[in-house]
């Protein structure tokens, strides 16, 4: 066996997914695994890993250390991929095929077939529109943000034949279809606010925020600071692009009278029944969209988006009665973990895969957007208080997403008597 040659070829598969969305933690392990699987010592195999960066070095049978490290510089988040990847880490540490069946494996994995085009643009555009609605637009609006999500994805597939870097594209894309609203606005069809609310939940970094804090509560401190860094650089990026559209806004409505102000439907803000359940049915459709978008198969998007109703039907029963957002938000993502590992289970998949989807409905995308909105008006105490909001929804999922990482940690190791689990 070439060990460096083995090497090469799982930090193949590992870079591929941890680009596809995979957590830190599941490539750590699924490197360990690989390499010791073909004879070399568990406890000689270390591993290091940040989201631009894979370190690793092992011992083989022969005493020989071998060192690799790999730079990722992109991101394409794939959850089919990432799934038939995982799928693949675990065949090889059951069968241990030689270095051919392995690469031969990995690039049948890499060539699968992925979503079309057209449910690309539909699966955004079916989230723009969607969240549109599900933050207080009319149906109208969501049908103005429904085209915009679909111009987004067009604007962001052109836009990266001549810019890789993600930054200039993420402003790029934010200015361009702020001035798009802006246009229906200033023509009387449309409520900005809310159509630029569910265009940037195609933007919005809230799941990386979220992620990030995750990340840190389990101990990931340097990926979790990286995440964090990304997130906010992300976010000043899109509150840059919006910010010209915005002040434009402001000019109009001095010149021609027209009235900004639009009455905000704030996170979780109590609402007649009609609405509640037109909220759920938007969860479950945003979720379903949101999912398709990120190349989850067809199955597991629909479980995705039956666990986006249920949690945000759970968070809307909680805040009823409690009147606050924390705690329904921690225990709508404790709801998240739970069902993501039973989804998990069933369908021998990832967990994250279910994470990812069910919690693009508690991701503060408005508030995110008000932040931005009041620092232009330079009001900064409202301003202030939609950050903390914004802060307080990213804490409140992460700490019920690692109570349930924890619980669920536990649980294993009691049923395999301490063993380590995969």
């Amino acid at each position: 066996m070439d060990y460096s040659k083995l090497l090469q070829t799982v930090l193949d598969i590992a870079e591929e997914m941890l680009v596809a969305g995979a957590e830190v933690n599941r490539v750590e392990d699924s490197i360990e695994r690989m390499i010791s699987a073909y004879d070399c010592p568990f406890e000689r195999v270390n591993v290091f890993i940040i989201t631009t960066n894979i370190q690793t070095t092992f011992e083989d049978p022969d005493g020989n250390i071998i060192t690799q490290i790999r730079r990722i510089k992109r991101s394409d988040t794939n959850f089919d991929r990432l799934d038939y990847l995982n799928d693949l880490s675990r065949y090889i540490c059951e069968h241990k095929p030689g270095l051919e069946e392995m690469r031969s494996r990995y690039l049948e994995v890499m060539n699968r077939p992925q979503h079309s085009l057209v449910v690309k643009y539909l699966s955004a555009a079916l989230v723009s529109g969607t969240f549109t609605v599900f933050f207080g637009g009319s149906f109208f609006d969501g049908f103005c943000a429904f085209v915009i999500g679909a111009i987004i994805v067009f604007l962001q597939r052109y836009l990266r034949k001549f810019n890789e870097n993600q930054l200039a594209l993420t402003f790029t894309t934010a200015f361009i279809s702020g001035m798009i609203t802006i246009i229906l606005f200033s023509g009387g069809l449309a409520n900005m606010n809310y159509i630029l609310i569910g265009q940037i939940m195609l933007l919005i970094p809230g799941l990386a925020l979220t992620n990030s804090v995750r990340d840190m509560l389990l101990g990931d401190i340097a990926t979790g600071s990286v995440r964090l860094l990304n997130a906010l650089v992300t976010a000043g990026a899109i509150g840059l692009g919006m910010a010209p559209p915005l002040a434009l806004t402001r000019f109009f409505a001095r010149l021609f009278s027209l009235e900004v102000s639009i009455p905000i439907l704030s996170f979780g803000e109590r609402t007649g029944m009609y609405l509640y359940i037109v909220q759920v049915l938007m969860a479950f459709m945003g979720t379903l969209g949101y999912a398709l978008m990120i190349n989850t198969s067809r199955r597991q998007s629909i479980m995705g988006g039956i666990g986006g109703a249920i949690t945000w039907t759970i968070y809307l029963l909680l805040h009823e009665m409690t009147g606050e957002y924390f705690f329904p938000t921690v225990i709508a993502a404790m709801f998240i973990g739970f069902y993501s590992e039973i989804m998990a289970k069933k369908n021998k998949a990832p967990a994250t895969i279910f994470i990812t989807s069910a919690s693009i409905v508690m991701v503060p995308g408005s508030a995110l957007y008000y932040f931005v909105e009041r620092l232009l008006d330079a009001d900064y105490s409202e301003a202030f208080g939609y950050g903390r909001l914004a802060l307080g929804i990213a804490v409140a999922i992460s700490i019920g997403l690692v109570f349930t990482a924890i619980i669920y940690r536990y649980y294993l190791k009691i049923r395999s008597g301490g063993a380590k689990n995969a």
